[in-house]
């Protein structure tokens, strides 16, 4: 998935460990929310996903580059749980613009040892990556792999 001014497709990350067998790619990521809307907004405005058609009634499709979909689908009542190695992950080539966007927003992150406001740089690949929650806590990376 893209982030943030997805309009302009990203290139596809190179993978850290070459997949020449591959014959799958991702067609989307389905999450149970407390309230579709409210996710959606979140998910448009944060990271600049749009609005696609859904094909079932009372549910949210959400569009990002090379065509992944995030589909939202309400009545979550359980807890998530509180583990940031359960998460999804957005690739940008701007960091820094994400990063402000999140200032702006109000909304914080932490780094990959859950530092408050950092940003990780431990990857041995030299990508750089924070972690925030969405809306009902679950827990998204955004990285810079995009770059």
């Amino acid at each position: 998935m893209a982030l943030l001014n997805c309009s302009a497709a990203l290139p596809a990350a190179e993978p850290s460990v070459p997949a020449p067998e591959a014959k799958m790619s991702v067609d989307h990521v389905t999450i149970q929310v407390t309230n579709a809307d409210a996710s959606a907004a979140f998910y448009k405005q944060v990271f600049g996903l749009v609005d696609i058609k859904s094909a079932v009634a009372g549910l949210r499709w959400l569009g990002a580059a090379n065509g992944v979909q995030l589909h939202l689908v309400p009545g979550r009542s359980a807890p998530i749980a509180d583990n940031r190695s359960i998460h999804m992950a957005f690739a940008t080539r701007d960091l820094e613009g994400q990063l402000q966007t999140l200032k702006r927003l109000g909304i914080g992150w932490v780094d990959s040892d859950g530092n408050t406001g950092r940003v990780s740089a431990a990857r041995k690949d030299g990508v750089r990556q924070i972690y925030l929650r969405d809306p009902d806590g679950y827990w998204i990376e955004v990285n810079d792999a995009g770059k």
